[in-house]
């Protein structure tokens, strides 16, 4: 099972938009993953498999580039489920 962090600022608002969109995303992919929205001060990349979050807030998190998915357009589900495609491998 993955452990999915979405991040923004205070964790209410962009993250929870991500946390919903991507828990859709891993139910049509039949892939197991606990997502929790947090703001980017809480967030502890080594208790995560994936971080997503905007370019601007991943700029901010340190020791988590290799667990990071950008997302710059936050309505754009296609481009959120390309990205997870890519790191599902």
């Amino acid at each position: 099972m993955l452990k999915i962090y979405t991040v923004c600022g205070a964790g209410v608002g962009t993250s929870m938009m991500l946390r919903l969109f991507t828990q859709q995303i891993m139910d049509q992919l039949n892939v197991d993953a606990v997502i929790d929205a947090v703001d980017v001060a809480s967030v502890d990349p080594s208790s995560a498999d994936w971080i997503i979050t905007t370019s601007d807030i991943a700029d901010v998190i340190r020791g988590a580039d290799d667990k990071l998915i950008r997302i710059d357009n936050l309505t754009d589900k296609a481009a959120l489920k390309e990205a997870i495609l890519v790191k599902l491998g």
